[in-house]
């Protein structure tokens, strides 16, 4: 298993987008990172 399969083994998207301070709804959906929401657009 290589360090990329590891990663993806132990920690969901989530946790991830959690981790460098994206707030995840219940229903998965965040504001994008990428440009300036006011509403959530990116499913997860």
């Amino acid at each position: 298993m290589n360090v990329f399969e590891a990663v993806k083994q132990s920690v969901t998207t989530r946790q991830a987008a959690e981790y460098y301070g994206i707030h995840v709804g219940r229903n998965g959906m965040a504001c994008c990172p990428f440009h300036n929401d006011k509403t959530p657009s990116m499913k997860l």
